[in-house]
């Protein structure tokens, strides 16, 4: 009886203080990633930024546990996860564990997303004024992150988003897809927000402040990101009855400013040295190719395979990928390599990061048990002569570390918001395609393609916080507000109706 009481007093005292926390949560995102960046920048240890973090989920999972009505949700999260880390693992210790707390450690920034969806789902629950506040502390963020920004620019101590070139206005933030990811994704958010504002000045600084970090960050996705946004909203105002002449000027003015000063920007100078870079690499390949003999046919190809050896082609081709993939082929051999890279002589498939990454991770999981396949390996484990070969996109991480079942579970997450936004606009998209579900839905479009191209977010705590709040609100939309029951038409579906009357 006294524990019910005690519940009850704890979940009036949470909901009296809702918006406070709110707005220490979402400050606290920037800050922390602050206090990463200068941590690792004087070379202190980063265990107290991790435990910040650590104490901040714990602290919002207990709040969402209190304040919900129905915890079974919260039970069956935890089962799922809880099972799902005992199997990978028992995979990582048949194939001999390196490090079982950094790898929970790892597990837990990933698990965090659904966590944290399920707990601003909860907030919204309990006070659907909570969306409101979201928004408002979405606003805190970008604005301290702005402020970091321009600190950073003024005392000269921008670590820069190309540090081998000194290219790109970064802030005080260490991962550079992270921070764009971040800021592509609450572009729209704001710019929507912004749009409904009846004062002018408020409307043309948010697009100055969203487009101008984007396009001074540097990299390709932040730049695509600003057309997203400003045509995207375009279209979605259009659609909804809110068209204005003179905002519409300011999105297309920011969107041409962006095309005509694109050859200025971090984004295209660094392409461009990489371009240049590329085709050096391959001039030097196909000079070393001439030299040795070395040009790789199809008919080469055919006749290794007709022979059942690989001889030729290791003849012919061995030096140069011993020269380029001089770690892998000590790790795996030669042959194995060739093969991987189905024996191209393509300098960038040779040469590239990320490439590079994808292959190790797939020759590495090839020597695993099967049970790896399907629960994954842990992040040490590609460590090879202090290089970490863990993957730079998302989604091959997630296959990677967690498997194959690993990797559906995280999908059927993502897709059951896909689903809702489907749902909704099939069953009646006058009543769901709003301004605010217009900007929410280019914050996850924007998330997902920066999750399929970099390991900028669904491992990255610091970016997953916002993809959580984007899925929480994509949920609040379609199953919590509170809609008109007669709502009037307007725009695109106004037009409609009049033209079948």
């Amino acid at each position: 009886m006294m524990a019910v009481q005690l519940l009850e007093r704890w979940r009036s005292v949470l909901k009296k203080h809702l918006p406070m926390m709110l707005f220490i949560l979402f400050a606290a995102q920037p800050v922390m990633d602050v206090i990463s960046f200068w941590t690792d920048k004087l070379g202190m240890s980063t265990m107290p930024a991790l435990l910040l973090r650590m104490l901040v989920l714990a602290c919002t999972a207990l709040a969402g546990l209190i304040l919900a009505e129905n915890r079974k949700p919260y039970w069956y999260l935890a089962a799922i996860c809880g099972i799902f880390f005992i199997l990978h693992a028992i995979a990582c210790f048949a194939a001999g564990y390196i490090s079982p707390f950094a790898d929970l450690t790892n597990y837990i920034r990933v698990i965090q997303i659904p966590l944290f969806t399920l707990c601003m789902i909860t907030f919204m629950k309990t006070d659907s004024r909570a969306f409101r506040w979201m928004g408002v502390g979405i606003v805190i963020a970008f604005g301290i992150i702005t402020a970091v920004v321009l600190l950073s620019v003024l005392t000269n101590t921008n670590p820069y988003t190309y540090t081998d070139v000194n290219m790109g206005v970064l802030g005080w933030f260490s991962t550079t897809n992270s921070q764009s990811a971040i800021v592509s994704m609450v572009t729209p958010i704001l710019i929507g927000m912004a749009y409904r504002s009846k004062r002018p000045w408020i409307f043309i600084l948010t697009v100055a402040l969203t487009c101008g970090q984007l396009f001074f960050l540097g990299t390709r996705l932040a730049y695509m990101a600003i057309f997203v946004s400003v045509f995207g909203m375009i279209i979605v105002s259009f659609i909804c009855g809110y068209a204005s002449k003179w905002k519409y000027a300011v999105l297309v003015v920011a969107a041409l400013l962006c095309v005509v000063f694109v050859k200025q920007s971090p984004m295209y100078c660094h392409q461009s040295m990489y371009a240049q870079s590329m085709e050096e690499k391959q001039s030097d390949l196909n000079s070393m190719s001439a030299d040795r003999g070395t040009t790789v046919t199809q008919e080469d190809v055919q006749e290794a395979e007709e022979e059942n050896s690989n001889l030729p082609l290791l003849r012919s081709m061995n030096q140069i990928y011993c020269y380029y993939r001089s770690n892998l082929v000590q790790r795996f051999g030669v042959e194995r390599v060739m093969e991987r890279c189905n024996f191209s002589s393509d300098v960038s498939q040779m040469t590239g990061a990320r490439k590079t990454k994808i292959i190790f991770c797939s020759l590495l999981l090839d020597e695993m048990p099967f049970t790896s396949r399907l629960f994954g390996m842990e992040r040490d484990a590609m460590v090879y002569k202090g290089n970490n070969y863990d993957v730079e996109n998302d989604f091959h991480g997630i296959y990677f570390l967690y498997g194959i079942v690993g990797l559906i579970l995280f999908l059927l997450f993502l897709l059951y918001f896909v689903y809702l936004i489907l749902w909704a606009l099939l069953k009646n998209i006058q009543k769901y395609f709003t301004m605010e579900a217009g900007a929410y839905g280019m914050a996850f479009l924007l998330a997902l393609v920066n999750a399929y191209n970099t390991a900028g977010i669904l491992r990255r705590p610091n970016a997953s916080f916002y993809l959580s709040v984007i899925l929480a609100v994509i949920y609040y939309l379609v199953k919590i507000k509170k809609y008109p029951e007669r709502m009037k038409p307007k725009g695109i579906f106004a037009m409609l109706q009049k033209k079948k009357s």
